[in-house]
């Protein structure tokens, strides 16, 4: 029975070792564990403490544009709808100053069918206007707007005579020219705010029609012309018809010298050395012989005529005519016996109310009127060949 009790015993202890060696064993693994969590724990700390990602760079402010950045950047559009007949649109587009021709206009009126074009100049100087709100104030006869515009853009042909003059605030174009007076001009398009594009003009803005800066015909064949364009294009009838773009260079003895490159590049680029006094050029295509052209020389022709009857000393009337010719002059002539004599000339001009008015070299200045729908005015001159004569005349 002791035997078994010992026995007993001795198991019971073997159990309790072992237990013992067990939770032994368990609390080194969880302190290992632990020194294990401990040791990592400093790679954690690292990353935390690694530098935040540098901030965004702060936008750089905008550019403010200079005044005469604000009058090239935009394309100044003005319109109006008439009914039975469409939209109206009026367009001035003005380019950044080019190195070599300055700083060029263009005037795209009525839907680009009249159009202008030439040079400009900004400056700083008070522009008082008087306009309308609109069309319908216009033709409402409504109290017009008033004000006065910091700048003035001064307007020119490509020879450099004044042609209009306009009013600039930054923010548009206000065009209060009087239409009486007006060169720059086409019914409509004035006096009233152009303002920036919004897209609303944009088929008037992509309309925009080539105005020549040069043109000249060869010395040799009439046929064979060349035309620089404003837009820097360029229209080639030399040998074929080609158009494309140029590039000016000014030159030491103040001739300009035009490179072409043709739109399509299977035709032969070229250059135009226009002349300093811009009356002559030498067209030089590539691999070909230079040509020498110049300024084509308008045809005089009779843009206007008017009549009348006039007693004359020999018992019989003559017919009296005055010829309005294409350069700005006109000619009398009184017909008798089947015979012309030229008995005035001098210079003539008119308005866009068709207003004549005649500065004659022997009858002094004479003015029209409308007179039931017809331009008429009264022609005297004494001590002609013919007498004294007077009429009254009517354009034919």
């Amino acid at each position: 029975m002791k035997k078994n009790y010992f026995a007993l015993f001795m198991i019971i202890a073997l159990v309790l070792v072992m237990g013992l060696s067990s939770c032994a064993k368990k609390a080194e693994t969880t302190t290992t564990t632990a020194a294990a969590e401990t040791t990592a724990a400093p790679a954690a700390t690292e990353k935390a403490a690694e530098p935040a990602p540098a901030p965004a760079p702060e936008p750089e402010p905008v550019k403010e544009l200079t005044i005469d950045e604000k009058l090239t950047a935009d394309v100044w559009c003005y319109g109006f709808s008439a009914e039975g007949y469409g939209d109206y649109n009026f367009i001035f587009h003005f380019y950044d100053e080019d190195p070599t021709l300055g700083k060029i206009y263009y005037a795209g009126f009525s839907n680009n069918r009249q159009n202008f074009a030439g040079k400009y100049n900004l400056i700083e100087r008070e522009y008082a206007y008087k306009v309308y709100k609109d069309r319908a104030a216009s033709e409402a006869k409504a109290d017009m707007i008033e004000g006065t515009a910091p700048y003035t853009i001064v307007l020119y042909d490509f020879e450099g005579n004044v042609t209009g003059s306009m009013g600039f605030d930054g923010e548009k174009v206000i065009n209060a020219q009087d239409k009486e007076k007006a060169i720059i001009y086409a019914t409509g398009s004035t006096p009233y705010f152009y303002e920036k594009n919004t897209g609303k003009f944009d088929s008037a803005v992509d309309g925009e029609v080539p105005m020549p800066v040069y043109s000249f015909v060869a010395d040799e064949d009439v046929t064979s012309t060349v035309q620089v364009n404003h837009n820097h294009t360029y229209t080639d009838l030399v040998a074929a018809m080609i158009e494309g773009t140029w590039e000016a260079t000014a030159q030491a003895d103040g001739s300009t010298s035009f490179a072409f490159t043709p739109n399509d590049k299977t035709d032969t680029p070229a250059t135009l050395v226009v002349a300093a006094d811009k009356k002559t050029a030498v067209y030089t295509a590539q691999g070909e012989n230079p040509i020498k052209m110049s300024v084509p020389q308008p045809t005089v022709t009779v843009v206007q005529s008017f009549e009348g009857k006039a007693p004359t000393s020999y018992g019989k009337d003559a017919t009296i005519t005055l010829d309005c010719l294409s350069d700005d002059t006109f000619t009398v002539t009184a017909s008798i016996f089947g015979q012309s004599m030229e008995i005035d000339k001098g210079t003539w001009t008119v308005n866009h109310a068709h207003k004549y008015t005649f500065v004659c070299e022997k009858a002094g200045t004479i003015e029209s009127a409308i007179v039931e729908r017809s331009v008429q005015f009264t022609y005297a001159q004494n001590g002609t060949k013919l007498g004294d004569i007077s009429c009254t005349m009517k354009n034919k």
